[in-house]
């Protein structure tokens, strides 16, 4: 596998997180591989330049009719605990066993 932007050989792919048309549901846990991932600005989000550089998009699914916008740190808590947990190979996040 190659990284989209370079011909070095690489296993990492890098995910935005970004409300984007092509962004998957968090909770499907659309990761393959060990992956670095890329947060926006709380207000604007990703910059075009940013996105060009990702493999991939997520987004965490919000209920109601507020702002589609969470604080950058607890959007990154979020995303790197549900990988932690698909890392492990658990099968439900939060589950004991």
């Amino acid at each position: 596998q190659r990284s989209k932007n370079s011909n070095k050989p690489t296993t990492i792919q890098i995910i935005g997180v970004e409300i984007d048309p092509s962004s998957v549901n968090l909770e499907h846990e659309p990761f393959t591989t060990s992956t670095a991932f890329m947060m926006g600005n709380e207000g604007q989000g990703m910059t075009s330049k940013q996105m060009s550089v990702c493999d991939g998009f997520i987004r965490i699914s919000q209920y109601g009719g507020g702002t589609a916008s969470l604080n950058v740190s607890v959007a990154a808590g979020l995303v790197l605990h549900r990988f932690f947990h698909w890392s492990r190979g658990d099968d439900v996040v939060g589950q004991q066993t």
